[in-house]
């Protein structure tokens, strides 16, 4: 079909084109209705070239921006998790080609067993009473002081 976007524009579904009994150019008629579908077409505004420009020039500065504030967050967790990795002795426990999430998971299988594990601190027994310091009860009262005597 020739001229598909005019076609479309006047909403058609072909074009027919007329001569004059054989002579001259092939042309085409149109309606008062398709003529001003045209110049309705015509005097839409169109947007500046320099805004759109703009427009997309903002949008790609704002799109690099979210891209960087990505990658750096990115850095910061990587190496964040490889730092606890080597803390905690587990670089070897990764293969070279690990993802983050592989190390994420092993972080997470460590802290399960580590959780698990009855190997814990162990903590002075402590009944709430203080045992007597140099013969004093709660490192003040003496009770060989004449005025504790009866």
């Amino acid at each position: 079909m020739k001229y598909p976007k005019f076609t479309a524009l006047l909403g058609l579904s072909t074009l027919s084109f007329h001569s004059t009994f054989g002579i001259g150019k092939n042309h085409i008629r149109l309606t008062e209705e398709e003529a001003q579908k045209i110049e309705d077409h015509l005097a839409a505004e169109k947007p500046d070239e320099s805004t759109q420009l703009s427009e997309l020039q903002t949008k790609f500065d704002s799109l690099q921006n979210n891209y960087n504030t990505l990658n750096e967050s990115n850095t910061a967790i990587t190496t964040a998790l490889d730092s606890a990795l080597t803390l905690n002795d587990l670089k070897g426990e990764l293969g070279a080609t690990a993802t983050t999430d592989e190390a994420i998971a092993l972080l997470g299988t460590k802290c399960k067993e580590y959780g698990a594990s009855n190997n814990r601190h162990s903590f002075p027994n402590n009944n709430g009473q203080t045992p007597p310091e140099n013969g004093l009860i709660d490192g003040v009262v003496d009770m060989n002081d004449p005025h504790n005597q009866i």
